[in-house]
């Protein structure tokens, strides 16, 4: 059995102890044991005056019933406060004691206390019971009709007094930046803060309850959920279902503004889902007052409203306030809509430059879905990342390593965004970016070049990174990019509300590979024969005078084919193999004799280039291996890689 407390002003703050056979729990806001006493006690947190330091025990009976029994009173002290119905305080009435419980009865410490204490089988049954509660309340209020509605058109309403306006244009001016337009994260955080901010502002009313509610219907029946989970809000404050019952939830617009009146609506008001306390309730769409704005709905596609309970009203009329209480909905509606656009702002930032986000802001979404476009792709690696991690033997260095390669991972995508490039993905120490995507880039016609350009300035930018390896006897560059150019699927992809782009073909699968056999050639930068067919007619590119070397006809791992490989030549000292013209040469010479299965003259050519340049050495390999093992027919010169 469990005895669970609540506090009714912060239901969110709750205390549970459970009962034993022969074991007595003590429970109070102080509870304590005498000496040599053997009891479980059970301390309530948070603040009730109305609970005594040692208030009352609760025991478990023979039948396994719990029994609670109110303590004595202390020398020079009253009795603690007596045991009331769980109900609204002005229909509590004083109940019997000892006090017997089962699974599912509850009861209060004094008649305005606070503090709510349940019997339960289980914790989880305490928000079951609280819930049971509220629908006691609000079946009384169902079975009645509500007064008749009076249409007013709320934009002509008597004005406030002289007083009243002076006071609500204080409260917009100086209350208002600070209670709400700035620090707020999200959206709870925005609506509580609002309702907050409407408990103190409506001049002259006293007893301000307010929240924000998303309320659908289902199987005919209302359901809301108010969305303003503030802790300090009132603990009885639960809209009421008859009221809402009354809004137009299949069509929604921001005209729908409904406001009662215990004058007017005694039916409604009468009964305990609201009480006679209430005098006036107001129901406001949360929407912009601009021309064709919709209801904000929340991330279930329900419409959100703006409910206001007013207790001990003023004689200024109800309606009087409609006009600043539609000012605050239309300011939430316009603030989560800006939150929303600088959201996709902010995603968009992942993938694409500045520029680039200023083009876009103009163009039609349907342009990001997924579509074939001609494009070039580079794959960009921090090379022996995994390597230098796990030589970190400290909680510190695997940090610095990790932040060392987000520096190289920011300085790739400052690089790729500098050269009109797009961002598709990002792992923990590499990058993907696209050239000639979204259609209506500039540079879309001069993607190759662009893709080489930003490939080139990336080694460049990353000189600082450059290593001298013991293993290989030379400098290497921080590093891998792979570049493929072709027609590729790209486009956005995953849920609308968090979308990201996609790149999908062999073209891009290639691009990948070249990354990765990069790292068998011990060179920076690798690109496919379609990129370089392009610098080629690119007349710009024979003017800046690019080195490419064509290594080898390569059948990555995964492909059925074999291609043409090159490498864009690097100087030395950023990592490349900085190999001249004429040494260029003769290795493609060696590359011919290779494919036409001459191993000797091949080998001759590559043996003193191979002294000083890795990927003569690769290829030397290759030929001293088949010599002695030659390649089945047909062959056509392909070697194949296993690396993925």
């Amino acid at each position: 059995m469990i005895l669970a407390a609540l506090n009714q002003e912060n239901p969110l703050e709750r205390t549970f102890a459970e009962l034993k056979t022969g074991r007595v729990v003590r429970i109070g806001r102080k509870p304590v044991a005498l000496d040599g006493e053997d009891v479980d006690l059970l301390k309530i947190p948070w603040k009730d005056r109305l609970i005594s330091r040692n208030h009352f025990s609760a025991h478990l009976d023979e039948s396994g019933g719990l029994v609670i029994d109110r303590l004595p009173a202390l020398g020079g002290r009253s009795k603690p406060n007596a045991l009331y119905s769980n109900v609204p305080s002005r229909d509590r009435e004083e109940l019997d004691e000892p006090l017997r419980l089962s699974p599912g009865d509850s009861f209060c410490v004094g008649l305005k206390g606070s503090t709510s204490f349940f019997c339960l089988t289980s914790v989880g049954d305490l928000d079951e019971a609280v819930e049971k509660l509220a629908e006691l309340s609000e079946a009384e209020a169902a079975g009645l009709t509500p007064g008749r509605t009076t249409l007013v058109d709320y934009d002509d309403v008597e004005q406030l007094n002289e007083y009243s306006l002076r006071l609500q244009l204080k409260m917009l001016q100086r209350e208002l930046p600070e209670q709400v337009l700035s620090g707020w994260t999200d959206e709870e955080e925005l609506f509580s803060r609002t309702a907050r901010f409407l408990e103190g502002s409506l001049p002259g009313q006293k007893g301000v309850s307010a929240g924000y509610v998303s309320i659908s219907k289902i199987d005919g029946e209302v359901e809301c959920e108010l969305l303003n989970r503030d802790p300090t809000a009132r603990a009885d404050f639960r809209p009421s279902k008859t009221l809402l019952a009354q809004l137009d939830l299949e069509h929604p617009t921001k005209e729908d503004v409904h406001i009662w009146s215990s004058k007017e609506d005694r039916r409604v008001f009468r009964v305990g889902s609201l009480g006679t306390e209430i005098d006036w309730v107001s129901v406001i769409p949360v929407a912009s007052m601009e021309d064709g704005a919709e209801v904000y709905r929340d991330e279930s596609g329900r419409p959100v409203y703006q409910y206001v309970v007013v207790r001990q009203a003023t004689e200024t009329a109800a309606a009087s306030f409609v006009p600043f209480l539609r000012l605050i909905a239309s300011l939430v509606a316009s603030l989560l809509q800006a939150r929303e656009e600088q959201r996709i702002q902010d995603r968009m930032a992942t993938y694409f430059s500045p520029a680039l986000r200023s083009v876009m802001g103009r163009e039609d979404e349907a342009l990001f879905e997924p579509a074939m476009v001609d494009c070039s792709v580079v794959f960009a690696d921090r090379r022996g990342s995994s390597r230098i991690l796990e030589k970190a033997n400290t909680d510190e260095e695997i940090l610095d390593r990790l932040r060392e390669n987000q520096e190289i991972v920011s300085e790739i995508t400052g690089t790729v965004f500098e050269h009109e490039g797009v961002i598709t993905d990002f792992s923990g120490d590499g990058a993907l970016a696209l050239w000639g995507w979204p259609k209506w880039v500039e540079s879309k016609r001069a993607h190759a070049r662009k893709s080489v350009e930003a490939a080139e300035k990336i080694v460049q930018n990353l000189a600082d990174h450059v290593e001298f390896e013991e293993e290989h006897g030379r400098l290497m560059s921080s590093v891998r990019l792979g570049v493929s150019t072709g027609r590729i699927a790209v486009g956005k992809t995953g849920p609308s509300q968090q979308w990201h782009i996609s790149v999908f073909g062999g073209v891009a699968n290639l691009g990948a590979r070249l990354e990765r056999i990069a790292k068998e050639f011990k060179v920076p930068i690798l690109i496919s024969s379609e990129t370089r067919e392009r610098l080629v007619e690119d007349k710009r590119v024979e003017k800046e005078g690019r080195l490419l070397r064509k290594l080898c006809f390569i059948q990555p791992a995964g492909f059925d084919q074999s291609y043409p490989i090159f490498e864009l030549v690097q100087p030395k000292d950023l990592g490349g193999s900085g190999v001249s013209r004429e040494k260029v040469k003769l290795y493609e010479q060696a590359l011919e004799f290779f494919i036409d299965r001459d191993w000797d003259d091949c080998i001759d050519l590559l043996r003193p280039l191979s002294e000083e340049d890795e990927p003569s050495l690769w290829l030397m390999k290759r030929a001293l291996k088949f010599r002695k093992n030659p390649p089945d027919e047909p062959w056509q010169g392909q070697i194949r890689s296993l690396i993925k």
